[in-house]
């Protein structure tokens, strides 16, 4: 179709079906997507721009060989804002995930955030849940996030074994319980390593053994969410994955909900307080001494 019918056809469009902004609701432009110019502005950052020891990294310290961990935007229900989220899980609207995937993406571009991740894994959803919903909203978010920093999407390496209880329909203190064991390395992925030509050197009773291995060994994955609540979804799931050997993991959240200050506090001196010890830095959590919990 030529250039001008293209763009004769989306005016035609716009006027029969005019797109409105998700968060103010006025009219959008030909060249705004979701969100207008001045919504997208006004959006409530949490401005933790991958700082290290911010409050969504510190709840991992410990636990899991975390890197980095970081969250876009501050997220209340029933919020003007909230609205991408809500549209986005119930309301068939995955081009917002992918449109807020872009947004966090761009948000930590100039940092070393994605240095070094071999690829992007999301919070997988239940067979009944995504066959409901038509789609995981974390994938969509992956996908946002890949058409700019172009850091391929991985699907099958974790599932989760159940539909639980949604985390904002539990009680705080159940919330740990309800993820537990919700999640497992997919067993397809859990691969018969080849035969070497160094096969040669090795005695034959040993030959012919075969050693399973996981393709996901030494590398550095991203796990995407969308609302990070306590964190217990994303710590089942990375404590899953904590047992592929050498494996690093960084975490990344659309949005974080309520006033999150959870983890460890860090004093005026800049040290970090766990269980009233005091230490000058984080743990050492380099996968050749970590253990999984």
């Amino acid at each position: 179709m030529p250039h001008f019918l293209h763009k004769l056809w989306n005016d035609l469009i716009g006027v029969l079906l005019p797109r409105t902004c998700a968060v103010c609701g006025r009219a959008l432009s030909p060249m705004e997507r979701v969100c207008c110019t001045t919504c997208t502005i006004e959006i409530p950052l949490t401005n933790y721009k991958a700082q290290a020891g911010n409050p969504i990294e510190r709840i991992f310290w410990g636990k899991i060989p975390i890197v980095s961990a970081n969250a876009f935007m501050h997220y209340q229900p029933h919020t003007a804002y909230a609205r991408i989220i809500t549209q986005l899980k119930y309301n068939n609207r995955p081009d917002y995930g992918i449109y807020i995937g872009r947004l966090m993406a761009d948000d930590l571009i100039d940092t070393d955030f994605f240095k070094n991740i071999d690829c992007i894994i999301p919070i997988p959803l239940a067979k009944s849940r995504q066959k409901s919903r038509g789609y995981n909203q974390s994938e969509y978010i992956a996908k946002g996030i890949q058409k700019i920093v172009n850091i391929p999407i991985e699907t099958s390496h974790v599932i989760r074994t159940k539909a639980n209880k949604k985390q904002t329909q539990t009680h705080k203190l159940l919330r740990q319980e309800n993820v537990k064991g919700i999640f497992a390395l997919s067993q397809k992925c859990i691969q018969e390593s080849q035969a070497s030509p160094l096969d040669i050197l090795i005695p034959s009773q040993v030959k012919n053994q075969k050693v399973k291995s996981h393709p996901l060994e030494n590398k550095h994955i991203l796990l995407i969410d969308d609302i990070f609540t306590t964190g217990q979804t994303l710590l089942s799931c990375s404590q899953v994955l904590a047992k592929i050997p050498g494996i690093q993991i960084s975490i990344l959240c659309a949005g974080v909900a309520g006033h999150q200050h959870s983890g460890p506090p860090i004093t005026q001196r800049g040290t970090i307080e766990i269980i009233g010890t005091k230490i000058s830095q984080p743990p050492n959590l380099q996968p050749s001494n970590f253990q999984p919990l």
